[in-house]
């Protein structure tokens, strides 16, 4: 039954493409973390701390803690974002058409795209 499955899944035979179980068996999907993590083992694989005969007492710390705020990137954040008729227009002048870097200030008859092909946001081309 799947319950006899599911119970034990550990020692049943696997069948992961449905065929293979002995006969009188059925292979069941059990998908419950118990049935999907390692094997229990007889004993604890991992100690950890033991506990001492009496309690232990930590030295006070000496210092207030110190909060740091990460600092702002210094590496500039290239601009997807540019104005035009249409996108292939914004795409062909991306180098000469207005930046809309908040999605919005395009001239009139104009529409903010976002532009992400590597011409437009590496350096502009030298004459």
């Amino acid at each position: 039954t799947y319950q006899d499955a599911e119970q034990n899944c550990f020692t049943a035979t696997p069948c992961p493409n449905g065929v293979g179980c002995p006969a009188g068996e059925s292979c069941y999907g059990i998908a419950i973390p118990k049935c999907v993590s390692s094997a229990p083992t007889a004993a604890p694989t991992d100690s950890g701390p033991q506990p001492t005969d009496s309690p232990t007492l930590s030295p006070k710390p000496t210092f207030a803690p110190v909060i740091k705020t990460a600092e702002p990137s210094k590496a500039p954040t290239p601009n997807t974002l540019f104005c035009g008729v249409t996108y292939q227009d914004a795409e062909q002048n991306c180098f000469t058409a207005t930046p809309c870097p908040n999605g919005s200030g395009c001239p009139a008859g104009e529409a903010c795209f976002g532009i992400s092909i590597p011409k437009c946001v590496s350096a502009a081309p030298t004459v």
